[in-house]
């Protein structure tokens, strides 16, 4: 008679073999199939998981089976896709955390980030020990984590979100899936956005969008989750470490850490809620200054990026709020309506940003449209260190980088700017921001996060080319210099006038501008623009537009260009 192991392993073999046929169903059927085929094959394949997750259930008799939900970037109860496929199939499930070192001390990951795990894992802790239940929070590899931990709990399956994070965390994942398979452990990773792993046509997005975060509803947080009362003894009496336990001092000494954004699953439904019914109302018109952005935004990246809210919340919580907005019939029902229907369209934009990455994991290091790969750039060490920390005499710009060292949080618009300024004129390579900026990114999502520096760098080749004047930002958006003098202490006692106008000397203590900006951003649009302009440029972005390219219709309106990828949250 076969032990409980040697029979579940049997199952799991047998529902491999399933889902393997099925998958090599699908992948044959992607280039021909309609959108509807696409949607009856994934539901088919939804079937047979169920159906092999029910014949192990019952080849295991009534013995406790264990499975480990691994924790990632979905620190949640509500909405946990994961965590309820878990519990639907084991009787008990051990929430587990891993700060992993490695992982920390990557050139894109920073104490702002590990502060957002420490806030989110107590929140999610407090939310498990009021169901009596616990997480499991250790420090090191995964790998030796989950080996010391299986040597104690035989546990024979892991739960986890799917993940598209960047070339450490994905070499990572598949070193991990090596170790299940040597031990076999069951992995199953089910994808809460809809990003689509292996994607072979993009024609079929908008369906599986349609399908994982516009119909099916919202599930509950469950009532209870069952850990081995050994194990649940160990959880009671562990801490959860904080950023001083990876960073020294002196590395976060500009960071605010009292004005950093709350990231808890208890604050991100407070955040939906003020915006959805209070503070959105202003969303349109509202986000392009950093005056009004930081009230008027949604303020949900941060929980979208940590995994706080789940974005199926978002995108049902939206749609209920449109409604009761309509069906109050008050004279702010227009202004409502029009906010809304912006932030819904950016939320579709969320994924498609991040399906770049997850199809060309390579984005981290080189451009998605080869016929840029030469692009020169100068990248003077002196000029990223000036433009990093705030200090190269445009007051608009060091002001938003200054912030954003504080804070961790800055508009789109003037993330754009930032951007295109440190490229254009002066001549640093997106590569080369890359790291520092996401560090200073609270809501650093990988995907998003490089795709948005190469779409603004103008290598994608697909995009409007947009190179933000400094000097004209202030005028639009800062007009009295208020966002300015905020941050930058030295301009404090300077008219705005003086601040505008700055252009070739010091004001007081502040700076002169370290580079000529016009002349700077000239050279390196010259650069781009003959890429562009070259045979081999337009061939090539004719390919990454049929790879990459949105396929959703842009309506034209009156006196306004169709944009296209430029704004989001």
């Amino acid at each position: 008679m076969p032990c409980l192991r040697t029979v579940v392993s049997q199952s799991q073999k047998m529902a491999a073999t399933r889902l393997m046929a099925a998958d090599n169903v699908l992948q044959r059927a992607l280039p021909q199939a309609t959108t509807e085929t696409h949607v009856l094959i994934s539901a088919k394949m939804s079937e047979l998981m169920s159906e092999d997750l029910q014949s192990k259930t019952q080849l295991s008799g009534g013995d406790k089976k264990t499975a480990v939900w691994w924790i990632k970037r979905d620190f949640r109860l509500h909405d946990n896709e994961a965590l309820t496929t878990a519990l639907e199939s084991y009787s008990e499930v051990i929430p587990v955390f891993v700060f992993e070192p490695d992982l920390i001390a990557q050139p894109d990951y920073s104490a702002m980030h590990v502060h957002a795990w420490h806030q989110a894992l107590g929140n999610l802790r407090e939310r498990l020990r009021a169901i009596k239940s616990d997480v499991y929070i250790e420090s090191g590899s995964v790998e030796d984590v989950l080996s010391k931990f299986h040597e104690h709990t035989l546990f024979e399956a892991i739960y986890s979100h799917e993940e598209t994070g960047n070339d450490w965390t994905y070499q990572r994942d598949k070193s991990l899936a090596h170790w299940c398979q040597i031990r076999e452990i069951s992995w199953t990773e089910i994808p809460q956005t809809g990003v689509i792993r292996r994607m072979q046509d993009r024609d079929v997005r908008q369906a599986v969008v349609k399908q994982r975060l516009i119909d099916p509803p919202v599930l509950p947080a469950p009532d209870r989750v069952s850990i081995p009362a050994d194990i649940r003894a160990v959880c009671e009496n562990q801490t959860i470490p904080d950023h001083t336990s990876f960073y020294d001092r002196s590395s976060v000494s500009l960071v605010q850490f009292d004005q950093l954004q709350t990231v808890t699953e208890t604050q991100a439904r407070a955040d939906l809620r003020s915006f959805l019914y209070e503070r959105g109302e202003g969303y349109s018109g509202g986000i392009s200054s950093p005056n009004t952005a930081f009230e008027r935004g949604s303020r949900l990246s941060v929980h979208l990026a940590w995994g706080t809210i789940s974005l199926r919340t978002v995108f049902k919580a939206t749609a209920r709020a449109q409604q009761y907005h309509r069906d109050q019939n008050q004279a702010s029902a227009k202004q409502w309506g029009k906010s809304l229907r912006a932030f819904t369209s950016r939320l579709h934009w969320h994924d498609h940003f991040i399906q770049r990455l997850e199809s060309v994991p390579a984005t981290e290091f080189i451009a998605i449209n080869p016929a840029y790969a030469n692009l020169q750039y100068i990248d003077d060490p002196h000029k990223l260190r000036a433009w990093s920390y705030g200090q190269t005499g445009f007051p608009l710009i060091d002001a938003c980088m200054r912030c954003l060292q504080a804070t961790g949080f800055i508009n789109f618009r003037m993330r754009a700017m930032v951007v295109s300024f440190a490229i254009y004129a002066l001549h640093l390579s997106w590569r080369t921001i890359h790291p520092p900026l996401a560090r200073i990114f609270l809501d650093y999502e990988p995907g998003i996060h490089l795709s948005q520096l190469q779409m603004q760098a103008g290598i994608v080749g697909i995009n409007t080319i947009r190179v933000y004047n400094p000097t004209k930002q202030i005028i639009d958006q800062d007009p009295d210099c208020q966002f300015i003098k905020k941050w930058i202490s030295e301009l404090a006692d300077f008219s705005a006038d003086d601040i505008t106008n700055h252009d070739s000397e010091p004001l007081g203590d502040y700076p002169a501008p370290i580079i000529d900006f016009q002349m700077a951003s000239k050279a390196m649009k010259d650069q781009v623009f003959a890429i562009r302009k070259s045979a081999e440029g337009k061939e090539a972005s004719e390919t990454v537009l049929k790879a990459h390219g949105s396929r959703k219709k842009t309506v034209k309106r009156q006196g306004k260009k169709a944009d296209s990828q430029t704004s989001l949250f």
